[in-house]
C-alpha cells in the first residue's frame, strides 16, 4: 500500500493518504466544506475525489498549553481510526477543537464524535 488508498475494512491503522497534510487541503475544505458543530468540536466537511474519508485536525493555542493540545490531537485521531468505517466515504474532514475541549475528557470528546458523524451522514448521504 506505497501511498494509494488504505486497505479495506475494518483496518484501524492511520496512515498518510488518510490525512490532510498541505495547508491548501485545509482552506479549501474551510472555504468551501459545510460546518457541522456539536460542542466542544466544530466540523468541516467536503466531498473529495479521492474515494475515501481523510482528516485534518486543527487545535488552536487558544485551548491550551502543547501538552493539552496533544492530548486533543492524540484522542481525536483515536476516534477516527476507530470510527472511520462510520463516516460517509469520500469527504474531506477539518476537526477543529473549541476552548472547552481542554477540560472534555474522553467520553465527551467520543459523544461529540459520534454527533458529528450522525450529522455528516444526513449531510452527505
Amino acid at each position: 500500500m506505497e501511498g494509494g488508498a488504505p486497505r479495506p475494512g475494518r483496518d484501524e491503522s492511520f496512515p498518510k493518504a488518510l490525512r490532510l497534510t498541505r495547508r491548501a487541503q485545509f482552506l479549501e475544505v474551510q472555504g468551501k466544506g459545510a460546518k457541522v458543530t456539536v460542542e466542544p468540536l466544530l466540523a468541516l466537511a467536503l466531498p473529495n475525489t479521492v474515494g475515501f474519508t481523510r482528516l485534518g485536525l486543527t487545535v488552536s493555542t487558544k485551548v491550551g498549553n502543547a501538552v493539552i493540545r496533544a492530548r486533543i490531537r492524540r484522542r481525536l485521531r483515536e476516534l477516527f481510526r476507530k470510527r472511520r468505517h462510520e463516516l460517509p466515504a469520500g469527504v474531506d474532514l477539518v476537526l477543529i477543537a473549541r476552548g472547552s475541549a481542554a477540560t472534555a475528557d474522553f467520553q465527551r470528546l467520543s459523544r461529540s464524535f459520534d454527533g458529528l458523524v450522525a450529522k455528516l451522514k444526513r449531510t452527505f448521504p
